[in-house]
């Protein structure tokens, strides 16, 4: 299916996972790496190579840090989400023990969002609420820059997670983070981070989001 945000999605609740098989969510390292762009992308690629038919790609820990210190470089110093992106592009990633490197085709230009604390000055970049709900169907996903508020980790599991809807609060000096948007529903979006599925309202993103990248399979 290839993106298209001008298209009627469907009616929330819209999750793309509540068609995959059960599974259990993976943490791929992001509580002891800062490689959230890894992590997205591991979810992300389970997803873009699910057919239906065969069972669900299974990605280690070792597939996840070997690109991810392939990346930087050596140092745990975290990866550009863009970078990345345009790096899975062209030289793909390895998941043991297939040796084909899965590439995409292409991501888009980084969206930001209508109303948004980080809205960009080119208005053919930016997303209403319907037209973010329309790239996560159609693009199978999205990948977001975020920057969390203060407090909002693995290591406090009262700040994210089932019960603990991010809602709008706006910190500058919060840390940056990346994840993957499944779905929406009437209260918001829903995402996946540190191995739980996050919901969050748009009020959210549109003060915690810089960048929304729609990858092409």
């Amino acid at each position: 299916m290839s993106l298209d945000l001008d298209i009627q999605p469907p009616a929330a609740p819209y999750n793309f996972d509540d068609d995959l098989p059960p599974f259990q969510l993976e943490m791929f390292l992001n509580d002891t790496l800062n490689d959230c762009v890894m992590a997205a992308r591991a979810h992300h690629t389970i997803r873009l190579s699910w057919d239906g038919v065969h069972p669900l790609m299974n990605i280690s820990d070792s597939d996840v840090s070997v690109q991810y210190y392939a990346e930087t470089g050596g140092p745990d110093d975290g990866l550009d989400l863009a970078s990345s992106l345009d790096e899975w592009k062209t030289s793909g990633w390895t998941i043991s023990p297939d040796p084909t490197q899965r590439k995409i085709s292409g991501h888009s230009k980084p969206f930001t969002l209508q109303g948004g604390l980080y809205a960009g000055s080119d208005s053919t970049l930016l997303l209403s609420e319907q037209q973010l709900r329309a790239g996560i169907y159609t693009g199978i996903g999205a990948q977001v820059n975020l920057i969390l508020p203060r407090g909002v980790g693995p290591s406090n599991t009262s700040s994210f997670g089932p019960g603990h809807s991010w809602q709008t609060a706006p910190d500058a000096d919060g840390d940056l983070h990346v994840m993957l948007l499944t779905g929406y529903s009437s209260r918001g979006f829903l995402g996946i981070t540190w191995a739980q599925r996050q919901e969050m309202s748009f009020a959210f993103l549109q003060s915690n989001c810089w960048g929304v990248f729609f990858i092409q399979k």
